[in-house]
């Protein structure tokens, strides 16, 4: 492990950075043990408190486990735990119904549009929208059934849709965000499925994600995170007419 030593005062949270991105990146495996805390200190420049205080970052997303008196193990190659802990946080302290989809659908936004913005950069860029193509193809198949109101296309439909946002997400290759986005999504996605969408709207939405395919695959950046954000906007809409602000309702 060759590490440049690092020249900034918050050395611990930079060792606890690279440390993490070597566990995630496997390589550092679960099970080894990091090398002495005075070895550490060395390749980063740092000192030794320095990287007992990174210790304690990575102890605290369930990354390593701390041996009195012996070299700190690698306990996880991710972030499960951390982010299982992270989303019964976020639901505990919420007020309302409506203040947790809508955190919910935030997180979603960010992700999504992180996604968007670095897409052109991907080096399967070109499999990957045809897998997002595939999304609303099958999205806008189901389209005639959903006009006769069958419910099982309906329920289909929210499939694809969830499929086209979780390809696109994972394209991006950021491991933190993923680990975000596959332990909050499912909830949004469960309540998502109590709404009820109009037939044009979720034509509207085939469309839209169509489109944003295209802006995707001709390298239109800008335009494939307004029309992310032209979808996620609607949805927002419709989350706050399906969930009352609490706040309101007992007044």
């Amino acid at each position: 492990m060759v590490v440049q030593p690092i020249i900034s005062e918050t050395k611990s949270s930079r060792i606890a950075a690279k440390l993490e991105e070597m566990i995630l990146g496997n390589q550092l495996k679960a099970g080894e043990f990091l090398p002495s805390q005075q070895s550490l200190a060395n390749e980063f420049g740092a000192s030794s408190r320095s990287v007992r205080e990174a210790y304690k970052h990575l102890e605290a997303k369930g990354l390593v486990h701390i041996h009195q008196g012996r070299r700190a193990e690698i306990k996880a190659n991710n972030l499960d735990q951390f982010m299982e802990s992270l989303s019964v946080s976020i639901i505990r302290n919420q007020t309302s119904n409506r203040k947790l989809m809508l955190d919910l659908l935030q997180v979603r936004i960010s992700v999504a549009t992180s996604s968007a913005r670095e897409f052109s950069r991907n080096p399967d860029r070109k499999e990957i929208v045809e897998r997002l193509r595939d999304c609303c193809d099958r999205m806008n198949d189901l389209l005639p059934a959903i006009s006769r109101r069958d419910m099982k296309a309906v329920a289909r439909f929210h499939d694809c849709d969830n499929e086209f946002q979780d390809v696109l997400v994972h394209s991006n290759g950021n491991l933190i965000l993923n680990a975000i986005y596959e332990n909050l999504s499912p909830l949004l996605e469960e309540n998502v499925k109590l709404i009820k969408f109009s037939y044009a709207e979720m034509e509207k939405r085939s469309r839209d994600y169509s489109y944003l395919c295209d802006a995707l695959q001709n390298g239109q950046t800008d335009l494939a995170v307004a029309l992310m954000l032209v979808a996620m906007t609607a949805l927002k809409a419709k989350i706050i007419d399906r969930f009352p602000d609490e706040d309101v309702v007992s007044a």
